[in-house]
C-alpha cells in the first residue's frame, strides 16, 4: 500500500518549527551575518534554544521537512496500518527486533529465540492498541522476516510515524540477570553495557546506512539539529512514562532507562525508544517472556504510556493556540481608531 508523501511535524516547545518561517526572520531582522559567517549561526541557534519566548516567537508555524535517507535498490513496501480511520490519529509504529535469518538472541538451551518473542510482544501490543481505538498502529513485520535496521528505521519516516517503539529481549553469557531497559538514542553510551548492547543490536544491520543529503544551507542545519534535538526530548519524555506506566507490571533493572546509539533510533524527527523486556537468557524471565498473559500485561501498560504521551501533547497543542493573538480583534480596534 502506497501513501502520500506528507510534511513531517515536530514541536519544539509547544510550537513547530519551519524552515521558510525561520528564514523569513533573518530576512526581517536583516540578520546577514548568518549567510557569511558560521559563528553567527551558532550564537542564533544557541539563543533560540536557550530563550523562554521561544514558544510565543514561532507557535503553530508549518512543519520542517528533512529529506529520508535513500537507500540503494527498490524501496520497502510499507506494512498496514491498523485502528481509528478518523483524521489525525497519531500512528504508532511496532518494530519487532530480529527476523528472518537474524534470530536475536536466544536461551541457554537454544530452544527459544528473541526474533519470536519480540514479534509476540509486538502483537499483543497491536492488538491492545486497537480496541483501545485512539491510535492508529502498523507493525515493521508480522511475520519471520529479515529487515534491515536503516529499513526499519526509515519506514517509520516515510509512513510519518508519531512515535517508534522498537522490542527487543536481552540476555547474558553470564550469571543470571534479569529486568527489563529502556534505551534512547545517544551517540555516547551511558555506561559500557549499554555500548556493547549497541554495537551487538547494530551488528544484525547488513546493509550499513546513509547519511541524511547534506542541506546546502546554514539555516536549514540550525533547523536541523534543533528538530534532532526536541526528537531526542520527546524520546526521553515517553521513555520515563513507559517505565512509569509498567513498573507494576513486569520488573526493570535498577537502571532502567540508558542511552546507546542504536541505528534503529536515529531518526531526526520520529521520537523513538527501544525496550529490552527483558532477559531470555535467564530461564525464569525467558518463561515469562514466553507466556500469554505476561505479554498482554506488558501490552496494556505500553498502550497506557501511549495514550497518555498523546494526550500530554494535545494538551500542549491547545494550549499554545491559546496563546495566538486574536487577529479579528485587532481588526476591530484598528477600524475604531481611523474613524
Amino acid at each position: 500500500m502506497a501513501y502520500p508523501k506528507r510534511k513531517k511535524t515536530l514541536f519544539y516547545r509547544e510550537g513547530a518549527v519551519t524552515v521558510k518561517y525561520l528564514k523569513g526572520m533573518v530576512e526581517g531582522f536583516k540578520l546577514k551575518f548568518l549567510k557569511k559567517k558560521p559563528f553567527g549561526s551558532i550564537i542564533f541557534f544557541l539563543f533560540f534554544v536557550s530563550h523562554e519566548s521561544w514558544a510565543a516567537v514561532v507557535p503553530m508555524a508549518k512543519p520542517v521537512r528533512i529529506p529520508i535517507a535513500r537507500e540503494s535498490g527498490s524501496a520497502p513496501s510499507m506494512p498496514r496500518i491498523y485502528g481509528a480511520r478518523v483524521s489525525g490519529r497519531p500512528l504508532v509504529l511496532i518494530d519487532p527486533g530480529h527476523g528472518g535469518h537474524d534470530p536475536g538472541s536466544s536461551s541457554r538451551d537454544g530452544r527459544l529465540r528473541e526474533k519470536e518473542v519480540t514479534l509476540a510482544i509486538g502483537l499483543a501490543i497491536r492488538d491492545a492498541l486497537i480496541r483501545s481505538g485512539r491510535v492508529r498502529v502498523a507493525l515493521t513485520r508480522e511475520d519471520d522476516r529479515f529487515l534491515p535496521l536503516v529499513t526499519r528505521r526509515e519506514i517509520g519516516r516515510r509512513m510519518n510515524a508519531d512515535l517508534l517503539i522498537s522490542i527487543h529481549a536481552d540476555s547474558a553469557a553470564v550469571g543470571n540477570p534479569h529486568g527489563a531497559t529502556i534505551y534512547t538514542l545517544s551517540e555516547v553510551a551511558s555506561d559500557k553495557i549499554a555500548a556493547r548492547l549497541a554495537a551487538r543490536e547494530n551488528q544484525a544491520d547488513i546493509s550499513g546506512s546513509r547519511e541524511l543529503r547534506n542541506q546546502n544551507s546554514e539555516v536549514k542545519s540550525i533547523l536541523y539539529d534543533l528538530t534532532r534535538r526536541e526528537t531526542m526530548n520527546a524520546s526521553v519524555s515517553f521513555a520515563s512514562l513507559l517505565q512509569r506506566e509498567l513498573q507494576d507490571r513486569i520488573p526493570f533493572r535498577s537502571h532502567y532507562h540508558r542511552f546507546a546509539g542504536f541505528v534503529v533510533l536515529k531518526a531526526p524527527d520520529v521520537p523513538s525508544v527501544l525496550m529490552e523486556t527483558g532477559y531470555i537468557s535467564n530461564p525464569v524471565e525467558a518463561a515469562r517472556l514466553f507466556s500469554r498473559g505476561y505479554r498482554e500485561n506488558l501490552a496494556l501498560g505500553v498502550r497506557r504510556a501511549i495514550e497518555i504521551y498523546f494526550a500530554r501533547r494535545l494538551a500542549r497543542l491547545a494550549e499554545v493556540s491559546d496563546l495566538k493573538p486574536d487577529r479579528s480583534k485587532e481588526k476591530i480596534v484598528t477600524r475604531k481608531i481611523k474613524r
